[in-house]
């Protein structure tokens, strides 16, 4: 029977007879067990109480024995391999360089300084080569790697495979050949897999088929154009002039002055126009003054506008819309906001922005010389543009509830206009225009909600349309021979020019009102009527004296104990007056103080609430930060 226990010293051996002897054994048993089976079966009768003591010996042996090859093998374990029948260990981690079993050899004692002696066990600390030149890769421990998958038919697939794994980077080197033979290896399978991309997306891939057939049939197609466009008159009809190239341009009723005072220096600008702007008509435009412009404009004053291909000088009208959609005239134009203007020109399509100067077109100007900037907004003949009328009237007839008014109007038909308008006193009694009087003329009735006077004013407001003036001037300075153009100037510049002021309006002009204080008649209460009343309503209005009193008349003379008491009572008074004056001062400088006090404990108390608030908000707001996040 085998012994249980293997020392350190010889478990390989022990291990190997082990597995001898089991085989020898399995073999034994099996023919027992037929022979066994024999007898049974000769015998006929086996009894079943005692099957299980047969060959307890036999089975005890071959448990140990699989019981052994199961157990855990720390060496094994360890170095991963098997001890081969000359007794040396093969594995991942075997020995590589010397030959000894280092576990069963028995070291002399040396002397440890020496080299020799060190490099007699350097072996027995780490396996693998030591040289460099030998390389670092265990080949010759592990040998040549082969793939066993792949099959002896499968060298091309695996070449393959491991080519597009390495994405075509430097050839792989190997134990065995030279590095020219390996360099000329790689670059034949390089060519390989270059032949079979090609073969796979150039010559039989959809895709590149369709790219080729859309190349040849643009190249076919620009071949063709090259023929077609071979003579200028061809192209010419087709594409147009090309740049660079002289043409003829005839242009009808053209003034003779355009040839006369032609520059060839100054170049021309040739273009075309829309056959709906050959039309003319009202354009109401966004208008803004230009911020760098130093004047306000004023309404109906001249202006060249550029717009498209046009320079044209009109008289625009400024309007601003109200919350009702009426367009109010404005006298001159809004600060750093936009307005609308309506003027009369050649009509453009909308959202055509355009520039306007005022002036001529002189080179010299002393101030900016764009005056503002708009863009088109409608093309619309219905603009209506009103500004605010205030007519006054007064009545020279009055009835009940009726009155017959003059001098709001000046002719019947100018009343027949305002028939049914709204009118109001300067009292605040609301009335309406009725009808027209035949004399005076401008005279007409109205009708009052109550009785009016005859130093009433009676006044109208009212909205009229403002007329926009229909004047268009187109620039003209190439028919000039200086190149300069001047329009229409402005009545400031009409005045400059002359040496004229501006007009002054006395009624225009800002007055000191002075209100003379009214003087009232005296109150007279009929006798009868003072009789009747009670004596506290009664009048006490007594007559003023017409001579002195005696008191006045005469000089008292004191005697010298009144004067005594006068005096001391004088002095009381003043002694009095004074010390109310000092309590009163220190009442004073009391209450400063005070208060002093009070504004310093109210400023703690409010800087102490700052601080509370100023805490209270912080550990809110982190605590929001916390609860977002």
């Amino acid at each position: 029977m085998v012994s249980t226990q293997s020392t350190g010293d010889d478990s390989e051996s022990s291990d190997k007879e082990e597995e001898e002897e089991e085989e020898e054994e399995e073999e034994d048993s099996g023919i027992d067990e037929e022979d066994d089976e024999e007898d049974g079966e000769e015998e006929g009768v086996v009894v079943g109480a005692a099957r299980w003591k047969t060959d307890i010996a036999k089975k005890a042996k071959s448990n140990f024995i699989q019981r052994q090859l199961n157990a855990a093998n720390l060496h094994s374990i360890i170095y991963g391999g098997e001890v081969d029948s000359s007794g040396q260990f093969t594995g991942l981690l075997a020995q590589t360089r010397t030959t000894v079993d280092t576990s069963r050899h028995i070291w002399a004692r040396g002397d440890w300084s020496q080299e020799a002696v060190r490099e007699s066990i350097r072996d027995c600390f780490v396996t693998g080569k030591w040289d460099n030149e030998e390389g670092d890769d265990g080949g010759d421990v592990f040998g040549d790697f082969e793939d066993l998958e792949a099959g002896e038919d499968g060298d091309d697939t695996s070449e393959k495979e491991e080519e597009e794994e390495k994405g075509g980077e430097s050839p792989p080197t190997t134990g065995d050949g030279t590095e020219e033979e390996e360099k000329s290896k790689y670059e034949k399978k390089k060519e390989r897999m270059k032949e079979l991309f090609n073969s796979a997306y150039d010559e039989n891939g959809d895709e590149s088929k369709f790219l080729n057939e859309l190349k040849e049939e643009a190249d076919t197609q620009t071949r063709m154009n090259k023929e077609f466009f071979a003579e200028d008159a061809h192209r010419e009809r087709y594409e147009g002039f090309r740049p660079g190239q002289y043409v003829r341009v005839t242009i009808d009723n053209l003034p003779c002055e355009f040839v006369d005072h032609l520059d060839p220096t100054v170049p021309l600008v040739v273009g075309g126009i829309a056959g709906t702007e050959h039309q003319m008509g009202l354009l109401q435009t966004r208008f803004k003054r230009h911020r760098w412009y130093p004047k306000v404009l004023k309404n109906q004053d001249p202006v060249i506008v550029s717009l498209g291909w046009r320079r044209f000088q009109t008289r625009p009208v400024y309007s601003i819309q109200d919350h009702n959609m009426r367009q109010r005239m404005l006298k001159y134009t809004p600060e750093h906001m936009h307005c609308h203007s309506t003027f009369y020109g050649p009509l453009a399509p909308p959202n055509t922005a355009f520039i306007a100067t005022q002036g001529s077109t002189d080179k010299k100007t002393s101030t900016f010389r764009i005056v503002a900037t708009g863009v088109v907004l409608s093309l619309d003949k219905t603009i209506d543009v009103v500004k605010k009328l205030k007519l006054t009237g007064t009545p020279y007839k009055i009835f009940k509830n009726t009155a017959f008014l003059k001098g709001m109007f000046s002719s019947v038909l100018e009343v027949s206009k305002f028939e049914g308008a709204m009118i109001k006193t300067v009292s605040g009694i609301r009335g309406q225009v009725k009808r027209a009087l035949s004399a005076p003329p401008g005279s007409f009735r109205a009708s009052f909600e109550d009785k009016i006077k005859l130093s009433d004013v009676v006044f109208l407001r009212c909205w009229v349309s403002v007329d926009i003036p229909k004047f268009y001037a187109p620039v003209i300075n190439l028919l000039t021979a200086d190149k300069t153009w001047s329009g229409m100037r402005t009545v400031a510049e009409l005045r400059r020019a002359n040496g004229e002021t501006i007009p002054v309006n006395k009624d225009s002009l800002y007055k000191d009102i002075e209100r003379k204080p009214q003087e009232f008649r005296p109150l007279k209460v009929p006798k009868n009527l003072q009789k009747s009343l009670p004596f506290k309503t009664k009048p006490k209005m007594e007559k003023k004296r017409t001579k002195e009193l005696y008191t006045t008349k005469r000089a008292v003379v004191l005697e010298p104990g009144e004067k005594r008491l006068t005096t001391l009572m004088q002095q009381l008074l003043t002694a009095q007056k004074e010390s109310d004056k000092k309590k009163l001062e220190k009442k004073k400088r009391e209450r400063e103080k005070h208060q002093k006090e009070l504004d310093k404990i109210e400023e703690k108390r409010s800087t102490h609430a700052k601080q509370e608030r100023k805490k209270f908000y912080q550990k809110n707001s982190k605590k929001d930060k916390m609860e977002m996040d």
